[in-house]
C-alpha cells in the first residue's frame, strides 16, 4: 500500500470458518506491531459485535474503536440490532452505503432500475429484488418528494437522514466528481428533522426496510 501504517485496520466481515478470537487476535498484533493505530470491525450483527467487544476485553487486546455496518433509509436493521451494542461499548459507528449504491439519488425515481447497475447487483439487490417498478417509484418519489420540502436533493436527505443518531459517528460516501462530493457534503446544512418529517419518511420505509 505504501505507508508505513494505517489509521484505522477493520475486520471486513466475520468469517463463520475461522474462530472469533483468531480474528481478533490478528487485529491486537497488527495495532501492537504499529502497523495500524486503531482497530475496527465491519458488517457484524449486534451479537457478534458484543461478542467480540468481550473477547478483546478478556484478553486486554486492542479495543474495537469502531463498527462500519451498511446502513441507508431502505435498510436500518442495525436500529433494532447493533446500535444498542455499540452504545453500550462505546464505540464509533461509521454507515457506508448511505445512498444505498445510487438508490438514494434522482437516477432511479422512476423505479426502473437496469439489471447491470450497481444498485441492482450490490448491497441493494434484495431491496431491489423485493419491490415492484411500482412500489420502487412510490417509496423513492415520497421520500424524494419530503426532500424537495426540505430544500435538499434525496442524496442529501439520505445522508442527513443517516447522521441524525447521536449513535452515528459518520457516513461513508462515495463520489465520482468534485461536484457530487461537494453536493453531498451540503447535507450537512439541514440535519434536524421534524417529528412529521420522521413519521413521513418512516411510514414509506420502516416496514421495507427490515
Amino acid at each position: 500500500m505504501g505507508v508505513e501504517y494505517f489509521d484505522l485496520f477493520y475486520s471486513h466481515r466475520p468469517d463463520p470458518e475461522t474462530p472469533l478470537e483468531e480474528t481478533l487476535g490478528a487485529l491486537d498484533t497488527i495495532v501492537k506491531h504499529g502497523k495500524a493505530l486503531y482497530a475496527g470491525v465491519s458488517s457484524y450483527t449486534g451479537a457478534q459485535f458484543a461478542d467480540s467487544v468481550r473477547a478483546v476485553q478478556q484478553h486486554d487486546w486492542a479495543p474495537i474503536t469502531i463498527h462500519q455496518p451498511y446502513y441507508n433509509l431502505l435498510h436500518r436493521t442495525i436500529e433494532w440490532d447493533l446500535l444498542a451494542q455499540t452504545e453500550r461499548f462505546g464505540a464509533g459507528v461509521i454507515a457506508f452505503a448511505p445512498l444505498a449504491s445510487g438508490l438514494l439519488t434522482d437516477k432511479f425515481l422512476s423505479g426502473e432500475i437496469p439489471s447491470t447497475s450497481r444498485a441492482a447487483t450490490i448491497w441493494p439487490r434484495r431491496w431491489v429484488q423485493s419491490h415492484s417498478v411500482e412500489d420502487r417509484r412510490r417509496i423513492l418519489t415520497g421520500l424524494n418528494e419530503i426532500a424537495r420540502q426540505r430544500g435538499q436533493t434525496l442524496a442529501q436527505l439520505a445522508i442527513a437522514w443517516v447522521l441524525r443518531l447521536p449513535a452515528i459517528t459518520s457516513a461513508l460516501i462515495g463520489a465520482s466528481s468534485v461536484r457530487q462530493l461537494e453536493d453531498n457534503v451540503a447535507a450537512l446544512k439541514n440535519l434536524r428533522f421534524s417529528p412529521d418529517e420522521l413519521n413521513r419518511i418512516d411510514a414509506l420505509t420502516l416496514t421495507e426496510a427490515r
